[in-house]
Order: C-alpha cells, then structure tokens, then sequence
C-alpha cells in the first residue's frame, strides 16, 4: 500500500500530533476519538447520533422560550428547545456511523493516506468493539467477520516510522488478542458466567 519507506511526521504537524496522542494513554485515545475525531464531526461520544450546531435565530427562540417558562414558573406548557446543539439523526440501538461517515464530516480527512488508516483501526477499536468489552450494544459487531476486517487493517500498516510500529505492535499484540477473547468467552461461555446468567435471571423473576 505504501511504497516507499515513511519517514517519522513532524511533531508539530497535524499527523504527529495524532500519532503521539494514539500513542498516548487510554484516556488520552478515548478523548480523542470522542471529543476531535466524533464532536467537531457533529457525532456524539457514542457514535450512534448526529447533531448541528444551533444558528443565531435558534438561540434566540431558545431563549425567549426559557424566559416565558420562568415568567409563567411552568404552568404555560411549552417544550424546552436546545440553545447550542440539536440532534437530528439517531440510530437505532446497537448500530454506529461508519468511520467513513464520521470522517467525510471531519477537518480531519484530508490528513496523510496513513494516519486515516489509523484512526479508522482506532475508531473500530473504541466505537465498534469498545476496547475489547462485550457489551448490549455492540454484539452486533463481534463477529469473525469483522474482526477479520479489523486484523487486515491492522496489518495494513507498514513497521516504519516507529511512531507507526509501536501502534501496529499494540493493535496486533494487545487490542486484537483482546477483542478474539471477548469473542471466546461469548460464544464459549464459563460455568461461572452461566451461573451468573441464571442468577440473574431467577432474579429478574423474583422481582418481577
């Protein structure tokens, strides 16, 4: 994919900036993909709801809106209106936007061939198999297929410059072997974790 042989990108340019906060900690990766690579796209944290940002006319009826409730202390029924943001576009349970539509909608998607590589391996990463974690709203996700898809990009990734390798050696050596395991224990669960299940569900009945 990439012929030549990469030299290290500047840290003062966009792409070295991205590569030493993928190369960072965790916090420092989620906040990036959720605050720079979804926020300033108009995607929440979670990557399954768009938003735009409120123009000067939807500010000000924002405002008039918030001051005829508080004059009628709320006896006048009138439904509270976003003064910054509104939502527009939510995705049912379980699904997320494609890196590929976050990133048409972000500053970010004219950075170098590369770096784009690796923000699309670590959105899927966060976004699509939540670091690892099985959770209700990505099983979807976990799935050889796409974990197929996830190793192939992964190895997409040339071994140079080492700001590169050292991701390349956490998304093979760390990520991936994590997310294969969530998937292990899915489909072959433990005694205990049945146990656990069945609990929880003699529970539910109790309760109910």
């Amino acid at each position: 994919m990439f012929g030549e042989r990469l030299q290290e990108f500047a840290p003062e340019s966009i792409e070295g900036s991205i590569l030493s906060i993928l190369n960072g900690s965790l916090s420092e990766r989620v906040q990036f993909i959720r605050n720079v690579v979804l926020g300033n796209a108009g995607f929440r944290p979670l990557g399954n709801t768009r938003f735009r940002r409120t123009d000067g006319a939807e500010k000000t009826l924002s405002v008039l809106h918030m001051v005829t409730r508080g004059i009628t202390f709320g006896f006048l029924p009138m439904p509270a209106r976003p003064f910054s943001e509104i939502e527009y576009e939510r995705l049912p349970d379980g699904v997320f936007y494609s890196f590929q539509t976050v990133i048409s909608s972000s500053d970010l998607h004219n950075v170098s061939p590369i770096v784009l590589l690796v923000l699309e391996i670590e959105y899927k990463l966060q976004i699509e198999f939540a670091n690892g974690l099985l959770l209700a709203n990505n099983r979807n996700y976990l799935t050889e297929e796409n974990i197929s898809i996830f190793e192939k990009l992964i190895f997409e990734l040339p071994e140079y410059p080492e700001s590169i390798q050292r991701l390349r050696e956490r998304y093979l050596n760390i990520e991936l072997p994590r997310i294969r395991n969530s998937l292990e224990r899915h489909l072959n669960p433990s005694e205990n974790h049945l146990r656990a299940l069945e609990n929880l569900s003699d529970w539910r009945v109790i309760r109910d």
